[in-house]
């Protein structure tokens, strides 16, 4: 019975130290990368279904733009980088404390010593406001995006085709101007990385500021 615990023993660190187990922990990363996507959808979905059966309030459309700046590095990697964009986006009013936003994404990241990356895509926000005054709303934001990147092969950590997946999430708070308009500023941590390979990925921690109305 002993020699048997040892051997079974043995055997577990082989498939954790050698390199099956090492491309077993990376398979398992990039599946809960997948099931975080599909866990956004469903709340999203969730969010849409809830509006309609309660119908305490008709859909509204407001309007808004936010530039961002921030810092990181790669997951296990040293590089690092600055990043910078613009967000272009469309609220839609889901229910009295839930909003589902579009946003347009234009992205820059200045990476040391490798090539420079540029991002050019959409997103698509999830945002719960449990706080919410005269003075304007405290919210909750949690998203996914995919678009173009220019990575190829140029960027390690991106994967070497041209398509960029982004996962996001985030806090952040309006505060009313008047005449509908709003001041927006929040702090995102933000992921980018090929959907449908294992890259390591980018990752950035940003303030944002912009406009609502």
């Amino acid at each position: 019975m002993y020699n048997k615990n040892v051997k079974q023993v043995v055997s577990f660190l082989k498939i954790l130290f050698d390199e099956e187990g090492l491309v077993e922990r990376k398979q398992g990363i990039l599946n809960t990368r997948f099931l975080l996507i599909a866990f956004l959808v469903f709340f999203a979905v969730f969010g849409f279904l809830t509006s309609q059966s309660n119908g305490e309030e008709s859909r509204k459309l407001r309007y808004g733009v936010s530039v961002f700046g921030g810092s990181g590095d790669a997951w296990h990697n040293e590089t690092e980088f600055t990043t910078f964009g613009v967000l272009p986006r469309i609220d839609v009013a889901l229910h009295r404390n839930w909003d589902l936003e579009f946003e347009g994404n234009y992205s820059y990241w200045n990476i040391r010593r490798e090539e420079d990356l540029y991002f050019v895509g959409i997103d698509v926000n999830l945002l719960f406001k449990p706080i919410q005054r005269k003075w304007g709303s405290v919210f909750l934001l949690a998203g996914a995006g995919i678009g173009y990147d220019n990575a190829g092969k140029r960027v390690q950590q991106i994967g070497d085709s041209h398509c960029g997946g982004i996962l996001q999430v985030g806090a952040g708070f309006y505060y009313n101007l008047g005449k509908k308009w709003a001041l927006r500023t929040e702090f995102r941590f933000y992921h980018i990385s090929e959907p449908f390979r294992n890259d390591r990925g980018l990752n950035s921690y940003n303030a944002l500021i912009g406009i609502s109305f």
